[in-house]
């Protein structure tokens, strides 16, 4: 067996080792307003299986590819109840943000700043109904989400407050920064008047008309 191999081997039965310590002591910690009864039962069962299995024989012979399966199978069992512990974590965090964009964009569309005079009433007031929708579909989850018990799955995940976030941001953002229409350009010059075009002579006055007509001038030789 190659140095690679046994490296790659040692890595994987370290994360097997440090998985089944590291779940066994937050399951009591951390992870206990999440877990229900039976579930921690049968997660520390398998834990202990998997220990049992680590330092067997068996377990020191065995290939990369029979670690991982063991890790999967551990994980399938307990990311459920660290699930719960990370949403509940983040959701704080994401909510206020989510109410915050809100707003920040409830506001602009409102607002009588110069910046947004040239946008259509009609645009403006479709982001102040996006906006409603988003919050309602905001209270609705939270107002679920507080009926559950922790350990429990949530009512809706972080990742659909973001997407919502960004749902508004990019319905919200092209409308709000519309550039203003360019001024029309008025014509130059004296009302009236038109300039003459190439090739044209302009109008000549009476005199100058004369001048040209008589002939040559005293300056000529005889």
């Amino acid at each position: 067996m190659t140095g690679q191999l046994l490296t790659d081997l040692q890595e994987r039965k370290n994360a097997l080792e440090e998985f089944v310590y590291d779940t066994r002591s937050r399951l009591d910690e951390r992870y206990a307003p999440y877990v229900q009864a039976a579930e921690k039962e049968k997660i520390l069962v398998a834990l202990r299986e998997a220990e049992d299995w680590l330092y067997s024989e068996e377990g020191e012979d065995a290939t990369k590819s029979v670690y991982v399966a063991r890790i999967d199978a551990l994980h399938a069992l307990a990311d459920p109840v660290i699930n719960r512990y990370k949403e509940a974590e983040q959701r704080t965090r994401v909510v206020s943000e989510l109410r915050e964009t809100i707003n920040n964009y409830m506001s602009q569309a409102t607002s009588g700043d110069e910046r947004f005079a040239h946008i259509e009433e009609k645009d403006k007031q479709s982001i102040v109904e996006k906006c409603a929708t988003i919050q309602k579909w905001l209270d609705d989850q939270m107002a679920r989400q507080s009926e559950r018990p922790k350990n429990v799955d949530p009512a809706f995940t972080a990742a659909e407050v973001l997407k919502k976030k960004d749902e508004i941001i990019y319905f919200a953002t092209p409308i709000l920064t519309r550039p203003k229409p360019k001024p029309k350009v008025e014509p130059t010059g004296t009302p009236g008047t038109e300039t003459p075009k190439t090739g044209q002579q302009t109008p000549q006055t009476e005199g100058q008309e004369q001048k040209q007509d008589n002939g040559p001038t005293e300056m000529d030789v005889d």
